[in-house]
């Protein structure tokens, strides 16, 4: 499909590209276990910072050859310089023209569009890539991504029943998905090919 090159994407306000250790330890230097969703209901596990200087052990040359083994990118958000969040896209399906995108943002950083803005641009990456589908999903409760993937146009497309534990409480997992000719309609590309082909 494509070699997994981590390239530079631009939005208005932001810049998605290769991170270093340092970049990915300020993304996750908050402890997740102290946040709680708008709803209250999700707790969020710490991304350990062992792991990420585990990752990076053999260098950021290492790293981005991993990545591209196993098929995945992996941004780090940059707003003004400032790495302000990071967004993966792994699991990929390539019979099927299918990976999924998981998204972090830094607290600081909350309610401020920059989650969207980077889905965005990275979903037209993917779709200009050779995807068919782009997967985002989402625990029962998780407002801000429910929310994101609303805006961007997803639509349903699986349920997995009681997937995470929280407390006595059992939680549904959600996966929406944008299909490579609705997200070519929605940014009008669809009809530039159309005229093309004609």
């Amino acid at each position: 499909m494509n070699n997994y090159d981590i390239v530079n994407l631009k939005t208005k306000r932001l810049i998605l590209g290769k991170g270093t250790e340092e970049d990915y330890l300020k993304v996750y230097e908050y402890d997740f276990s102290k946040l709680r969703d708008l709803d209250g209901i999700i707790e969020y596990v710490k991304n350990p910072v062992k792991e990420i200087k585990k990752s990076f052990k053999k260098g950021q040359d290492y790293f981005f050859k991993q990545c591209k083994k196993n098929h995945m990118f992996d941004w780090i958000i940059y707003k003004k310089g400032v790495p302000i969040g990071n967004i993966l896209a792994d699991l990929e399906d390539i019979a099927d023209k299918k990976i999924e995108i998981t998204i972090n943002i830094h607290p600081s950083n909350w309610n401020k569009g920059y989650a969207t803005e980077s889905i965005d641009k990275v979903i037209d990456y993917l779709m200009n890539s050779g995807y068919d589908k782009v997967i985002l999903r989402y625990l029962d409760g998780d407002s801000k991504i429910k929310h994101i993937s609303e805006k961007l146009g997803f639509k349903p497309y699986l349920i997995n029943e009681n997937v995470y534990k929280l407390g006595n409480e059992y939680l549904d997992e959600f996966q929406v998905v944008m299909y490579k000719d609705d997200w070519f309609s929605k940014t009008g590309k669809l009809n530039i090919i159309g005229k093309v082909l004609l």
